[in-house]
């Protein structure tokens, strides 16, 4: 994984590769936070195989996902849904309805060390920090203020027949 710190990241190609890149450095932790989880940025087979390979490598690792609106991962589907049905106690999404802290960020975090974000109103101002701690300590610190308030969604469980 490079070091580099990348900024101007257009929205949601080629912030989907690097969201990619990022989950497969992972070793324990994934944490995503984004208002839809947008099929174009995270419907994507090659982020789903990342995160599969990390949490069948340990029982110690963790896929948490947060959203404020699921309609159209449910309506529509998405493989990240898919992965966390059948894998429900290793890949979690949960749903956040508003928080004062999230103004609509979209945040990409690998375990405690890499970061890539997203602001809520610009696709072409995202950055990308795959190796700083400290940058990637802050964005942990919201994401688990915001998934201390979340709820499971029951939409977001897999439909017994």
């Amino acid at each position: 994984m490079s070091n580099e710190f990348l900024t101007g990241i257009a929205y949601p190609h080629p912030f989907d590769d690097l969201a990619v890149q990022l989950c497969e450095s992972a070793a324990r932790e994934i944490c995503i936070l984004s208002p839809r989880l947008d099929h174009e940025a995270f419907d994507n087979p090659d982020l789903v195989d990342a995160i599969g390979v990390l949490v069948r490598s340990s029982r110690q690792t963790r896929v948490r996902i947060l959203v404020s609106d699921a309609r159209a991962l449910v309506t529509r589907g998405h493989r990240l849904l898919q992965l966390a049905r059948r894998l429900p106690s290793l890949v979690q999404i949960r749903k956040l309805a508003e928080h004062p802290q999230w103004k609509g960020e979209t945040i990409v975090i690998c375990d405690r060390d890499g970061v890539l974000y997203k602001p809520a109103d610009s696709d072409h101002d995202s950055f990308y920090e795959p190796s700083s701690r400290a940058s990637t300590r802050r964005h942990l610190e919201l994401f688990e203020e915001l998934w201390r308030h979340s709820v499971q969604d029951v939409e977001l469980r897999s439909l017994s027949l």
